[in-house]
């Protein structure tokens, strides 16, 4: 699958192990960023961890995020992974068509559909987001925190894909 296959050290096998144990998976692409640099991909699970846990955001809201960035870039990876993710929580095929091709139709109360859709907004038209949306999303009970959350995470993938992209033969 991966073009590269870096060396495995004690430091990278611990936090695999630990990370099997503690999400009861491990992609694949999780044990390639594990062995290229073992302290960046604890961060990364420390990062989805957070996600997983977070506060104020429903955690299946990041995967379905997750999901839709990956459809608009075509990112057939994370398409497949965050597919099986919804699938093994409970949502239907309809609802995970319909959130790829469409953020606004998460299946999600109105202040996470309204999230997502700024959230999308902020990457796709940074130029057209503004001082309203956020306080469109504050009037809606967002936090400043939550706001930056929700952006931060549908970048990301950008990053991650790139990533996996280059050691992808």
């Amino acid at each position: 699958m991966f073009i590269y296959k870096p060396n495995t050290t004690k430091e990278s096998q611990l936090i695999l192990k630990k990370t099997k144990e503690k999400f009861n998976i491990l992609p694949p692409h999780w044990e390639l960023l594990a062995l290229i640099s073992p302290k960046r991909f604890e961060m990364f699970i420390n990062e989805i961890e957070y996600l997983l846990n977070h506060p104020r955001i429903n955690s299946d809201f990041f995967t379905m995020l997750r999901l839709h960035v990956a459809n608009r870039e075509n990112f057939n990876y994370c398409k497949s992974l965050n597919t099986k993710l919804l699938l093994a929580k409970g949502y239907d095929k309809n609802q995970i068509t319909s959130i790829k091709e469409d953020i606004k139709t998460l299946p999600l109360d109105k202040n996470h559909k309204l999230l997502a859709t700024k959230a999308i907004k902020a990457i796709y038209q940074a130029e057209e987001f503004n001082k309203e949306d956020i306080q469109e999303l504050k009037d809606s009970s967002w936090e400043d925190s939550d706001i930056y959350d929700a952006i931060d995470h549908a970048a990301f993938i950008f990053k991650v894909n790139k990533i996996l992209k280059a050691y992808l033969g």
